[in-house]
């Protein structure tokens, strides 16, 4: 779940600040970061170089990041029970790509002990994973559909 240390200082934000305002990820503050990459309905797609604004983003640690500023669009404010939907929501999001990153994660790493000549059961005991899983994915497959 993403939180706000307190109101962000109008004009006193730049890339790498911390400061007041800042919103919470992973139990610490997030850090403003300039990025040239620009979010699309078709996911992410590089800016051009020359003479285009850098976007800021807050980013955490853990890879995950915000957009600096709200949507115009957005329906604030919301109500205590609306909130507690949002952060809800948004907290099942965090999860799915978390769970998204390590399931990535596990199946590279069976894949390279398979390639390693790691036994397939001694791979499945390791991941706490059935034979027949390990098998499945070592012949194309996947562990797990993707959550998100």
């Amino acid at each position: 779940m993403t939180q706000t240390i307190s109101e962000t200082i109008p004009g006193s934000l730049g890339a790498g600040d911390t400061a007041v305002g800042a919103p919470l990820h992973c139990g610490g503050p997030m850090t403003l970061r300039e990025t040239s990459w620009h979010g699309t309905s078709y996911g992410m797609i590089e800016q051009p170089t020359g003479g285009f604004d850098v976007e800021l983003v807050w980013a955490c640690a853990c890879g995950f990041q915000l957009s600096h500023e709200e949507p115009k669009d957005l329906a604030l404010p919301l109500s205590p029970a609306l909130r507690r939907v949002a952060a809800a929501a948004a907290d099942l999001e965090d999860v799915r790509w978390h769970l998204d990153q390590v399931t990535d994660e596990l199946e590279t790493a069976v894949l390279e002990a398979a390639d390693g000549g790691a036994a397939i059961v001694d791979i499945a005991e390791a991941a706490h994973l059935q034979p027949a899983d390990v098998h499945q994915l070592a012949s194309g497959g996947h562990l797990l559909g993707h959550v998100g």
